[in-house]
């Protein structure tokens, strides 16, 4: 029997993927998932609403636990998670993303800020800091170093896609 070089060709690609396939199966039969500690990679899917004003924002993110790049209310909550979990928290201002505060708004030069900018444009400083550009006038700007979600409660809910623990 003659075996063409597409058939050849079907077959390593089918050993490898099999091969591929049985490397996976045996990395994961029978070990328990990891749980989220202290220098986990985690991979989430995030849905935070702002209750009473209609914002929803839906996001694909990825943060390492324990470097503080969530709220702490959160971190704690997700502390022992593992892939697949889903979590719903209610955050106060507070315990989210803080308060209001009025001392972060700025006034500056509308020259200062790029060609084009709108209201509600988020831009950055030199210093790397983020800011909402609150307002326009004919001369001058108000930018907001504020977090756009401080000063009210959210509620996130979380699904954890991935969680990759540190070795």
């Amino acid at each position: 029997m003659k075996i063409s070089h597409l058939n050849i060709a079907a077959i390593v690609a089918m050993t490898i993927c099999l091969t591929g396939l049985g490397l996976l199966w045996k990395q994961n039969a029978g070990a328990e998932p990891p749980r989220i500690v202290n220098g986990s990679t985690v991979t989430v899917l995030y849905q935070i609403t702002v209750p009473g004003e209609g914002l929803e924002i839906r996001l694909l993110s990825q943060f390492i636990q324990g470097r503080h790049e969530l709220p702490p209310a959160l971190e704690r909550a997700v502390t022992g998670m593992k892939t697949g979990d889903k979590i719903h928290v209610e955050l106060t201002a507070a315990t989210g993303f803080g308060p209001y505060d009025t001392r972060k708004k700025k006034t500056v030069p509308k020259s200062e800020l790029p060609t084009g900018t709108k209201e509600g444009d988020v831009l950055e400083n030199l210093d790397g800091q983020q800011a909402t550009v609150a307002q326009l006038s004919e001369g001058f700007a108000v930018v907001d170093y504020n977090h756009p979600m401080a000063g009210k409660p959210v509620v996130v809910k979380m699904r954890i896609l991935r969680v990759d623990n540190p070795i």
